[in-house]
């Protein structure tokens, strides 16, 4: 999870993604996953208000958020 500075607020597992976004001081500005990007997944980071999303698959990209591919 990182900052609008793009720095590392916090690593955590995608397993524990959702409760992590809901317990930081600050809002995501972009969110870094080792592999696919799931619906579940992108909700989450809508919520939290997050912009950019980079993975490496995408099982979806039905958003606003901006996704990048790596």
């Amino acid at each position: 999870i990182l900052n609008k500075n793009m720095k590392e607020i916090k690593k955590i597992s995608v397993k524990s993604l959702a409760s992590s976004l809901k317990k930081l001081d600050e809002s995501p500005y972009a969110i870094s996953i080792d592999g696919t990007l799931t619906a579940h997944i992108l909700k989450d980071a809508e919520e939290s208000g997050c912009r950019l999303i980079i993975a490496k698959n995408f099982a979806t990209t039905d958003t606003k958020i901006k996704l990048i591919s790596i």
